[in-house]
């Protein structure tokens, strides 16, 4: 391949938080209640002479720091460790300046986008986001363009930066309005996503069966272990919101176990004893403009799509752009999950900061509501010029980390690593959410193995969200409590 920087043809990710958002003077903590931060000493209405305040930019460097600390071990998502942030940040003796918040957030946010596409590729550990790379991942690895399949997922989520950068004057009043004509009609919308993402996954590979009855028979097995575990992972989801028994930091995010079992756990325990394709050196294909540009049209839309509907997110995003690219080519394939994956998990963060009409929307901007300040024209302002610097130095930056992360995924002793980072995501879920968080992060990772073992589509396990929301909006949620007995 040569240089790490591709021959191109031209020369160039929840939680359903409450739909209208509202700072909490004092959120439900069994560990201690929010202090007032200290302001960072400017007017929010007037601005700041600088375009991004020191603290900001400190922040942006701490939360880069984080994702790509993260994404060094397998498994390890990077709003665990926020987790831990936001756990010290209860304290007194901690003072904590609204603007460096606001930094933290969109350097957590752009680093998730980027840095954790090569673990995705290389480790095979993907989370719900982009569950969507796990096929192609495994393709690329078996012919060796595993290095090729990271920086064309990186290009779709450079261009879901540059799209958000130049559309960023039109997000204030383009949220509002889609708000207002969406809302009505919210309920119906996320059926009709939730169809399609059943009925859309088509069983392939049993054509040379000898008989018509065990082709039937093959086919309905995995038709009918993707449906049990949509079924049952929705039964998970609906337990954990309605009780929710988890403790500690976790406390609001009791999904984030459930989705470290269904997807990162199941992946680190095959690394562990399971084999390895041999490295081989397959010749690289140029990334062309046209194809680039049709993958960052399918990934914009899904990925807008996830940003601007509750409930929905990144995995829904990348399953509807992969359905406009996944018969055309890999390579627009590959931009488009990183497109649609990039706009979800930083556009839910801007949502947090939009004035007249801040939102929260995702675990992220759930966990550092309290700590960014208020949502004013002048902040949002500096976020946007925030995710421009921290996109620009995360994607100059996981070019040598792929290159690393390749090199470390041959080595036969990085299954001692993937055993550590079981431990640790054991670890860190007890310390952060108690003993309940462990039994969800058990039972998720049963069900996580449900589309392992029978081929199944292992989108069905966003189930576990899709069905608390729908109850919740066809107004269920109280019929379902009951006839569960919860």
């Amino acid at each position: 391949m040569g240089l790490w920087w591709p021959r191109l043809g031209v020369g160039m990710g929840a939680y359903p938080y409450k739909y209208k958002y509202k700072m909490p003077e004092a959120p439900h903590r069994s560990y201690g209640q929010p202090r007032r931060l200290p302001s960072s000493g400017r007017d929010p209405e007037k601005g700041d002479s600088s375009v991004l305040p020191h603290e900001t930019i400190l922040g942006i460097g701490i939360g880069l720091g984080i994702s790509g600390l993260s994404a060094l071990i397998p498994g390890l998502h990077p709003y665990n460790l926020v987790a831990v942030v936001t756990f010290g940040l209860q304290w007194e003796w901690w003072s904590f300046p609204e603007d460096l918040g606001l930094g933290l957030g969109v350097g957590v946010a752009v680093g998730y986008a980027f840095f954790h596409l090569a673990p995705a590729v290389f480790y095979q550990t993907p989370d719900e986001g982009a569950a969507g790379l796990l096929l192609p991942a495994q393709k690329a690895l078996r012919e060796g363009w595993a290095l090729e399949a990271v920086w064309w997922s990186a290009w779709g989520a450079w261009g879901a930066v540059l799209a958000m950068l130049l559309s960023a004057v039109l997000w204030p009043r383009g949220w509002a309005t889609f708000r207002a004509v969406l809302t009505p009609h919210m309920s119906w919308l996320l059926l009709a996503i939730v169809a399609f993402m059943l009925l859309s996954e088509w069983p392939w590979g049993y054509e040379r069966l000898p008989n018509p009855l065990q082709r039937l028979q093959a086919v309905w097995l995995r038709l009918g272990a993707g449906l049990l575990t949509f079924g049952l992972s929705g039964l998970l989801g609906v337990l954990l919101l309605s009780r929710n028994p988890l403790h500690g930091p976790l406390a609001h995010q009791p999904l984030l176990p459930a989705f470290l079992g269904l997807f990162a756990v199941p992946g680190l325990m095959q690394g562990v004893w399971g084999s390895r394709p041999s490295r081989v050196c397959a010749p690289s294909e140029p990334l062309t403009f046209g194809i680039w540009a049709r993958g960052m049209g399918a990934g914009i839309l899904g990925g807008a799509f996830a940003v601007i509907f509750p409930g929905v997110t990144a995995g829904i995003g990348g399953l509807l752009a992969g359905h406009a690219t996944a018969q055309r080519d890999d390579r627009a394939f590959l931009v488009s999950q990183g497109a649609a994956r990039a706009l979800y998990v930083i556009g839910s963060f801007w949502l947090l900061t939009i004035p007249d009409a801040p939102t929260t929307r995702g675990g992220l901007s759930g966990m550092l509501a309290p700590w960014v300040g208020p949502a004013t024209p002048s902040r949002f302002q500096t976020v946007v010029w925030a995710t421009g610097l921290a996109g620009a130095v995360a994607f100059g930056l996981l070019g040598p980390m792929a290159q690393r992360m390749q090199v470390w995924s041959m080595n036969p002793a990085w299954r001692w690593v993937y055993g550590a980072a079981l431990g640790l995501i054991l670890i860190s879920i007890g310390l952060l959410g108690g003993f309940p968080a462990i039994c969800a992060l058990l039972a998720a990772t049963g069900l996580g193995w449900l589309p392992i073992l029978t081929g199944s589509r292992r989108l069905n396990t966003l189930g576990v969200i899709l069905i608390p929301l729908l109850l919740r909006r066809f107004g269920l949620e109280a019929t379902a409590i009951q006839a569960l007995d919860l």
